[in-house]
Protein backbone atom coordinates (compact mmCIF):
# COMPACT_ATOMS: atom_id res chain seq x y z
CA UNK A 1 0.00 0.00 0.00
CA UNK A 2 1.49 3.59 -1.06
CA UNK A 3 2.38 5.13 1.96
CA UNK A 4 1.74 8.41 0.08
CA UNK A 5 -1.79 7.78 0.02
CA UNK A 6 -2.38 7.91 3.74
CA UNK A 7 -4.72 10.91 4.56
CA UNK A 8 -5.79 12.20 7.87
CA UNK A 9 -9.37 13.79 7.96
CA UNK A 10 -11.44 14.93 11.31
CA UNK A 11 -15.12 13.16 10.89
CA UNK A 12 -18.08 15.15 12.54
CA UNK A 13 -17.70 13.76 16.12
CA UNK A 14 -14.06 15.52 16.59
CA UNK A 15 -12.22 12.27 16.24
CA UNK A 16 -8.91 12.51 13.56
CA UNK A 17 -9.29 9.32 10.84
CA UNK A 18 -5.99 8.15 9.59
CA UNK A 19 -6.76 6.41 6.29
CA UNK A 20 -5.76 5.28 2.51
CA UNK A 21 -7.50 6.38 -0.28
CA UNK A 22 -7.05 5.31 -4.03
CA UNK A 23 -9.89 6.82 -6.28
CA UNK A 24 -11.53 4.17 -8.67
CA UNK A 25 -10.54 4.40 -12.36
CA UNK A 26 -13.24 4.91 -14.68
CA UNK A 27 -16.53 3.25 -13.92
CA UNK A 28 -15.06 0.62 -11.36
CA UNK A 29 -16.51 0.43 -7.87
CA UNK A 30 -15.03 1.85 -4.14
CA UNK A 31 -13.88 -1.12 -1.63
CA UNK A 32 -14.16 0.04 1.77
CA UNK A 33 -11.89 -2.10 3.72
CA UNK A 34 -12.79 -2.25 7.82
CA UNK A 35 -10.20 -4.33 9.80
CA UNK A 36 -10.96 -5.77 13.02
CA UNK A 37 -8.66 -6.14 16.61
CA UNK A 38 -5.81 -5.51 17.13
CA UNK A 39 -5.08 -4.54 13.89
CA UNK A 40 -4.39 -1.19 11.11
CA UNK A 41 -5.32 -0.84 8.18
CA UNK A 42 -1.82 -2.55 7.22
CA UNK A 43 -3.66 -5.74 7.75
CA UNK A 44 -5.33 -5.26 4.15
CA UNK A 45 -1.84 -4.80 2.56
CA UNK A 46 -2.07 -8.56 0.91
CA UNK A 47 -4.95 -7.91 -1.16
CA UNK A 48 -5.83 -3.81 -1.54
CA UNK A 49 -2.87 -3.95 -4.62
CA UNK A 50 -4.74 -6.37 -6.23
CA UNK A 51 -8.15 -4.28 -6.09
CA UNK A 52 -6.14 -0.93 -7.21
CA UNK A 53 -4.35 -2.23 -9.90
CA UNK A 54 -7.62 -3.73 -11.30
CA UNK A 55 -8.98 -0.14 -11.15
CA UNK A 56 -11.05 -0.38 -8.26
CA UNK A 57 -10.98 2.41 -5.97
CA UNK A 58 -9.76 1.48 -1.78
CA UNK A 59 -10.98 3.26 1.48
CA UNK A 60 -9.22 1.58 3.92
CA UNK A 61 -9.41 3.51 7.43
CA UNK A 62 -7.17 2.38 10.63
CA UNK A 63 -10.56 1.97 13.01
CA UNK A 64 -11.08 3.87 15.97
CA UNK A 65 -9.28 2.93 18.90
CA UNK A 66 -6.09 1.87 16.68
CA UNK A 67 -2.93 2.89 14.39
CA UNK A 68 -3.05 6.70 13.65
CA UNK A 69 -6.68 6.79 14.09
CA UNK A 70 -7.49 8.62 17.47
CA UNK A 71 -8.11 6.78 20.44
CA UNK A 72 -10.94 8.04 22.62
CA UNK A 73 -10.91 5.48 26.03
CA UNK A 74 -14.39 6.00 26.71
CA UNK A 75 -16.53 2.69 25.37
CA UNK A 76 -19.54 4.70 24.58
CA UNK A 77 -17.50 6.07 21.77
CA UNK A 78 -17.40 2.63 20.18
CA UNK A 79 -21.17 1.50 19.98
CA UNK A 80 -22.10 0.84 16.14
CA UNK A 81 -24.77 3.73 15.63
CA UNK A 82 -22.01 6.20 15.95
CA UNK A 83 -19.00 4.48 14.21
CA UNK A 84 -20.92 4.31 11.63
CA UNK A 85 -21.03 7.49 11.52
CA UNK A 86 -17.58 7.83 11.58
CA UNK A 87 -17.34 5.84 8.22
CA UNK A 88 -20.15 7.68 6.18
CA UNK A 89 -18.11 10.66 7.17
CA UNK A 90 -15.50 9.88 5.46
CA UNK A 91 -17.40 8.13 2.35
CA UNK A 92 -18.91 12.28 1.85
CA UNK A 93 -15.36 13.58 2.78
CA UNK A 94 -13.86 11.74 -0.44
CA UNK A 95 -17.30 12.18 -2.61
CA UNK A 96 -18.65 8.68 -2.52
CA UNK A 97 -22.32 7.71 -2.78
CA UNK A 98 -21.48 3.92 -3.04
CA UNK A 99 -19.43 1.66 -2.24
CA UNK A 100 -18.69 -2.28 -1.37
CA UNK A 101 -18.00 -2.53 2.50
CA UNK A 102 -15.59 -5.43 3.03
CA UNK A 103 -14.84 -6.56 6.70
CA UNK A 104 -12.68 -8.86 8.82
CA UNK A 105 -13.37 -9.78 12.82
CA UNK A 106 -15.05 -6.58 14.56
CA UNK A 107 -14.90 -4.87 11.22
CA UNK A 108 -17.72 -7.27 10.11
CA UNK A 109 -19.43 -5.46 13.26
CA UNK A 110 -19.48 -2.36 11.41
CA UNK A 111 -20.35 -3.87 7.61
CA UNK A 112 -23.40 -5.14 9.33
CA UNK A 113 -24.66 -1.79 10.76
CA UNK A 114 -23.92 0.07 7.67
CA UNK A 115 -26.56 -1.90 6.48
CA UNK A 116 -28.73 -0.93 9.82
CA UNK A 117 -28.13 2.54 9.49
CA UNK A 118 -26.59 3.78 6.08
CA UNK A 119 -27.86 0.89 3.32
CA UNK A 120 -28.20 3.64 0.89
CA UNK A 121 -24.68 4.10 0.88
CA UNK A 122 -23.78 0.06 0.31
CA UNK A 123 -23.92 -1.94 -2.68
CA UNK A 124 -22.84 -5.20 -1.81
CA UNK A 125 -21.38 -6.44 2.14
CA UNK A 126 -18.55 -8.95 1.90
CA UNK A 127 -17.99 -10.41 5.59
CA UNK A 128 -14.38 -12.59 6.54
CA UNK A 129 -14.02 -15.01 9.38
CA UNK A 130 -16.83 -13.38 10.96
CA UNK A 131 -19.79 -13.46 9.75
CA UNK A 132 -23.42 -11.01 9.43
CA UNK A 133 -23.81 -9.86 13.20
CA UNK A 134 -27.57 -9.47 14.09
CA UNK A 135 -28.64 -6.60 16.35
CA UNK A 136 -27.36 -7.75 19.94
CA UNK A 137 -29.82 -9.52 22.17
CA UNK A 138 -29.92 -7.40 25.22
CA UNK A 139 -29.22 -10.51 27.58
CA UNK A 140 -26.62 -10.30 30.18
CA UNK A 141 -22.93 -11.70 28.96
CA UNK A 142 -22.79 -14.14 31.04
CA UNK A 143 -25.80 -15.65 29.19
CA UNK A 144 -24.45 -15.04 26.04
CA UNK A 145 -21.23 -17.50 27.21
CA UNK A 146 -23.36 -20.24 28.36
CA UNK A 147 -25.24 -19.96 25.39
CA UNK A 148 -22.59 -19.99 23.10
CA UNK A 149 -20.72 -23.07 24.55
CA UNK A 150 -24.13 -24.83 24.11
CA UNK A 151 -23.68 -24.52 20.71
CA UNK A 152 -20.10 -24.92 20.34
CA UNK A 153 -19.56 -27.55 22.26
CA UNK A 154 -16.87 -25.21 24.36
CA UNK A 155 -16.67 -21.75 25.38
CA UNK A 156 -16.21 -19.35 23.01
CA UNK A 157 -16.16 -15.85 23.92
CA UNK A 158 -14.66 -16.12 27.51
CA UNK A 159 -11.73 -13.78 26.98
CA UNK A 160 -13.76 -10.73 25.79
CA UNK A 161 -14.51 -10.60 29.77
CA UNK A 162 -10.59 -10.44 29.85
CA UNK A 163 -10.21 -7.59 27.82
CA UNK A 164 -12.76 -6.12 29.60
CA UNK A 165 -10.46 -5.76 32.13
CA UNK A 166 -8.91 -2.72 33.51
CA UNK A 167 -5.15 -2.57 33.40
CA UNK A 168 -4.89 -4.96 30.38
CA UNK A 169 -2.77 -2.41 28.36
CA UNK A 170 -0.07 -3.04 31.06
CA UNK A 171 -0.73 -6.72 31.70
CA UNK A 172 -0.48 -7.44 27.42
CA UNK A 173 2.97 -5.16 27.57
CA UNK A 174 4.21 -7.33 30.08
CA UNK A 175 3.57 -10.62 28.44
CA UNK A 176 4.19 -9.76 24.89
CA UNK A 177 5.73 -13.21 23.80
CA UNK A 178 2.60 -14.85 24.85
CA UNK A 179 0.34 -12.47 23.47
CA UNK A 180 1.59 -12.76 20.12
CA UNK A 181 1.86 -16.84 20.66
CA UNK A 182 -1.64 -16.87 20.74
CA UNK A 183 -2.67 -14.20 18.33
CA UNK A 184 -1.22 -15.47 15.77
CA UNK A 185 -0.92 -19.53 16.24
CA UNK A 186 1.44 -21.73 14.35
CA UNK A 187 -1.24 -24.24 15.85
CA UNK A 188 -5.04 -22.75 15.07
CA UNK A 189 -6.79 -25.06 18.07
CA UNK A 190 -4.43 -23.04 20.41
CA UNK A 191 -7.49 -20.65 20.75
CA UNK A 192 -9.35 -23.11 21.96
CA UNK A 193 -7.43 -23.92 25.05
CA UNK A 194 -5.51 -21.23 25.01
CA UNK A 195 -7.36 -18.26 24.19
CA UNK A 196 -11.74 -18.94 23.81
CA UNK A 197 -12.14 -20.62 27.70
CA UNK A 198 -12.91 -17.68 30.38
CA UNK A 199 -9.31 -16.81 32.34
CA UNK A 200 -7.50 -19.48 29.86
CA UNK A 201 -5.61 -16.01 27.91
CA UNK A 202 -4.40 -14.68 31.74
CA UNK A 203 -3.28 -17.36 33.10
CA UNK A 204 -1.37 -18.96 29.76
CA UNK A 205 0.35 -15.17 30.38
CA UNK A 206 1.39 -15.70 34.24
CA UNK A 207 2.92 -19.64 32.91
CA UNK A 208 5.23 -16.97 30.39
CA UNK A 209 3.35 -19.72 27.41
CA UNK A 210 4.79 -18.91 23.79
CA UNK A 211 4.79 -21.33 21.02
CA UNK A 212 5.73 -20.75 17.17
CA UNK A 213 3.76 -17.89 14.78
CA UNK A 214 2.13 -19.02 12.15
CA UNK A 215 3.96 -19.08 9.19
CA UNK A 216 2.23 -16.29 6.98
CA UNK A 217 3.22 -13.90 9.28
CA UNK A 218 6.78 -12.38 8.26
CA UNK A 219 9.27 -11.02 10.75
CA UNK A 220 8.71 -7.16 9.35
CA UNK A 221 4.45 -7.76 9.74
CA UNK A 222 5.62 -8.56 13.52
CA UNK A 223 7.85 -5.78 13.82
CA UNK A 224 5.15 -3.12 12.60
CA UNK A 225 2.62 -5.02 15.19
CA UNK A 226 5.00 -4.90 17.73
CA UNK A 227 5.59 -1.28 17.48
CA UNK A 228 2.15 -0.27 16.73
CA UNK A 229 1.00 -2.07 19.84
CA UNK A 230 3.99 -0.60 22.20
CA UNK A 231 3.07 2.74 21.15
CA UNK A 232 -0.73 2.71 20.93
CA UNK A 233 -1.68 0.40 23.62
CA UNK A 234 -4.62 -1.42 24.43
CA UNK A 235 -6.81 0.74 26.54
CA UNK A 236 -8.60 1.69 23.66
CA UNK A 237 -8.86 -1.22 21.26
CA UNK A 238 -10.49 -3.03 24.15
CA UNK A 239 -13.64 -0.83 24.49
CA UNK A 240 -14.50 -3.04 20.96
CA UNK A 241 -15.26 -5.94 23.92
CA UNK A 242 -16.26 -3.33 26.97
CA UNK A 243 -19.18 -2.64 24.33
CA UNK A 244 -20.30 -6.33 24.33
CA UNK A 245 -19.69 -7.16 27.52
CA UNK A 246 -21.32 -4.19 29.45
CA UNK A 247 -24.59 -4.01 27.27
CA UNK A 248 -23.72 -1.09 25.77
CA UNK A 249 -23.52 -2.56 22.39
CA UNK A 250 -26.90 -3.92 22.79
CA UNK A 251 -28.47 -0.97 24.34
CA UNK A 252 -27.46 0.86 20.89
CA UNK A 253 -29.31 -1.75 18.60
CA UNK A 254 -32.02 -1.27 20.07
CA UNK A 255 -32.66 1.64 18.12
CA UNK A 256 -32.52 -0.87 14.86
CA UNK A 257 -35.84 -0.72 13.12
CA UNK A 258 -37.05 -4.74 12.44
CA UNK A 259 -37.42 -3.80 8.42
CA UNK A 260 -33.01 -2.95 8.91
CA UNK A 261 -32.19 -5.64 10.96
CA UNK A 262 -30.34 -7.11 8.02
CA UNK A 263 -29.38 -5.79 5.00
CA UNK A 264 -31.26 -5.12 1.71
CA UNK A 265 -32.63 -7.70 -0.28
CA UNK A 266 -31.53 -6.96 -2.98
CA UNK A 267 -27.71 -6.27 -2.11
CA UNK A 268 -25.39 -9.07 -2.60
CA UNK A 269 -23.54 -10.75 0.28
CA UNK A 270 -20.65 -12.43 0.31
CA UNK A 271 -19.04 -14.57 3.12
CA UNK A 272 -15.56 -16.15 3.35
CA UNK A 273 -15.58 -18.71 6.16
CA UNK A 274 -11.66 -19.65 7.50
CA UNK A 275 -12.52 -23.34 8.71
CA UNK A 276 -10.07 -23.43 11.10
CA UNK A 277 -11.07 -20.57 12.94
CA UNK A 278 -12.09 -21.96 16.40
CA UNK A 279 -13.47 -18.90 17.50
CA UNK A 280 -15.89 -17.69 14.66
CA UNK A 281 -16.78 -20.82 13.89
CA UNK A 282 -18.10 -21.55 10.22
CA UNK A 283 -20.96 -23.59 11.95
CA UNK A 284 -22.22 -20.25 13.53
CA UNK A 285 -21.94 -18.94 9.42
CA UNK A 286 -23.69 -21.13 7.73
CA UNK A 287 -26.40 -20.97 10.69
CA UNK A 288 -27.14 -17.59 10.54
CA UNK A 289 -27.59 -17.34 6.79
CA UNK A 290 -29.99 -19.94 6.71
CA UNK A 291 -32.70 -17.60 8.67
CA UNK A 292 -35.69 -16.92 7.46
CA UNK A 293 -34.55 -13.15 7.17
CA UNK A 294 -31.69 -14.31 4.48
CA UNK A 295 -34.26 -16.41 2.24
CA UNK A 296 -34.56 -14.01 -0.36
CA UNK A 297 -31.10 -12.51 -0.15
CA UNK A 298 -28.31 -13.63 -2.83
CA UNK A 299 -25.25 -14.75 -0.48
CA UNK A 300 -22.06 -16.14 -1.70
CA UNK A 301 -20.13 -18.27 0.38
CA UNK A 302 -16.62 -19.67 0.28
CA UNK A 303 -14.83 -21.78 2.60
CA UNK A 304 -11.10 -21.25 3.26
CA UNK A 305 -8.74 -23.72 4.94
CA UNK A 306 -7.60 -21.14 6.76
CA UNK A 307 -7.65 -20.04 10.87
CA UNK A 308 -8.96 -16.33 11.73
CA UNK A 309 -6.22 -14.19 9.61
CA UNK A 310 -7.57 -15.73 6.17
CA UNK A 311 -6.90 -11.75 4.85
CA UNK A 312 -3.12 -12.42 5.24
CA UNK A 313 -2.47 -16.41 4.66
CA UNK A 314 -5.22 -16.73 1.77
CA UNK A 315 -4.94 -13.31 0.09
CA UNK A 316 -5.04 -14.42 -3.11
CA UNK A 317 -7.40 -17.25 -3.43
CA UNK A 318 -9.57 -13.82 -1.67
CA UNK A 319 -8.61 -11.56 -3.94
CA UNK A 320 -9.83 -13.88 -6.98
CA UNK A 321 -12.82 -14.58 -5.13
CA UNK A 322 -13.97 -11.42 -4.33
CA UNK A 323 -13.04 -10.03 -7.74
CA UNK A 324 -15.62 -12.67 -9.48
CA UNK A 325 -18.24 -12.33 -7.25
CA UNK A 326 -18.11 -8.54 -7.84
CA UNK A 327 -18.05 -9.19 -11.23
CA UNK A 328 -21.15 -10.59 -10.97
CA UNK A 329 -23.14 -7.95 -10.35
CA UNK A 330 -21.28 -5.02 -11.87
CA UNK A 331 -20.90 -5.54 -15.34
CA UNK A 332 -18.53 -2.54 -15.74
CA UNK A 333 -16.32 -4.00 -13.58
CA UNK A 334 -14.57 -6.28 -16.20
CA UNK A 335 -13.60 -3.23 -18.65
Amino acid sequence: MDASLFKDFRVSRGFNYHYFYAPAQGTKPTLFFLHGNPSTATDWERIVPYFTKKGYGALVPDMLGYGDTDKPTEAEQYVSSAMCRNLVDLLDHEGLDKVIAVGHDWGCLSVSRLASYYPERITAYAFLAVCFIGPVPPIPFEAFLAYTKQQAGYELYGYWSFYSEPGLDQFVREHMDTFLSILWPSDPTVWKTRLAPTGALKQSALEGWSAPLAPYITEEHKKHHVEVFLKNGFEAPANYYRIMTSGLEAKDDQQIPAERAVPPKEAPIFWGAASKDYICIPAAGYAAFKKEEFKDHKVTIKEYDADHWLILSHADQICRDLDAWIEGFTPESKL
